[in-house]
């Protein structure tokens, strides 16, 4: 069967890959993928909206197929967020609308605060407007300080061996092949590389209410470990729609691609017709 290229943009002195569904004459949407994920996260997702929308999701730099940076000083959330302008410009899209998952989330809400003028519509699922607040719980610094236990685990003995560990106890060999291969994909330095963008990131949330004035919404799942800090971002966004995922853990694309669609083109479909957004539920 033929397949062809993944396509690819440079910047940054990197050569960046990127996915692409849907008709390019359609209306934009980029998707933006979580922490040790690709671009291949958002498969569901891109399809299921194609019809409608021109969608891009690309691998942030040092995810997937695209190089990884060398030295921090190249792993900065702006750095990552100018990624995502130049994808845009690499497109000539002057406006599309920008959906970020976790980490894809702190990329979007970086990207969207300093170039409020590329996009017409912004979703952030599963995450958090600055690294640290007072009013994080400790489910909230319990997850954080298992990704720093990875994170230095990946520093002595690199990915591979973090995946042999999470799949130590998975007795299905498929699934235990898969955790390795998906830990494996991912080099040793683009886990730093994003794990230091993660900590190093700028406390946004001051900045929202003024900054932050295209149509937002902000989901999460009701067990998501996440959730204080994603109630905190909702807060600090005048008008948003806040949508909870009943049942539903950390990366609700992932979790619950079909209730996400369901609620990204609803979310769309308000703002294309001008209705207000604002709004807070829970749905199954």
């Amino acid at each position: 069967m033929f397949h062809q290229p993944v396509p690819t943009f440079e910047h940054d002195g990197l050569q960046l890959a990127y996915e692409r569904w849907g008709d390019p004459e359609a209306p934009a949407v980029v998707l933006l993928h979580g922490f040790t994920a690709d671009s291949r996260s958002w498969a569901q997702v891109a399809n299921a909206i194609s019809g409608e929308y021109f969608v891009l999701a690309p691998d942030l730099r040092g995810h997937g197929l695209s190089a990884v940076p060398a030295g921090p000083e190249r792993c900065g959330i702006e750095a990552f967020a100018a990624d995502v302008i130049a994808l845009l410009d690499h497109l000539a899209l002057d406006l599309c609308a920008l959906v970020g998952t976790s980490f894809g989330g702190m990329v979007a809400l970086q990207a969207a605060l300093a170039h409020p003028e590329r996009f017409a519509a912004i979703v952030l699922s599963d995450t958090s407007g600055a690294y640290s607040h007072p009013a994080y719980d400790e489910q909230y610094w319990q997850r954080e300080r298992s990704i720093q236990a990875a994170t230095d685990v990946v520093r002595r003995f690199g990915t591979a061996e973090l995946g042999r560990r999470a799949a130590a106890d998975i007795t299905d060999p498929f699934v235990a092949r898969g955790i390795r291969e998906r830990y494996a994909r991912l080099s040793t330095e683009g886990w730093l590389c994003a794990a230091h963008a993660r900590t190093s990131r700028p406390d946004l949330l001051p900045l929202l209410p003024e900054r932050l004035g295209m149509p937002a919404m902000v989901t999460f799942g009701e067990y998501d470990a996440v959730r204080s800090a994603s109630e905190v971002l909702a807060d600090a966004i005048p008008g948003a729609r806040v949508v909870q995922f009943r049942g539903v853990g950390h990366g609700v694309p992932l979790l619950a691609p079909q209730q996400f669609t369901r609620e990204l083109l609803r979310f769309f479909e308000d703002v294309e017709s001008g209705r207000p957004v604002a709004g807070r539920r829970t749905i199954s």
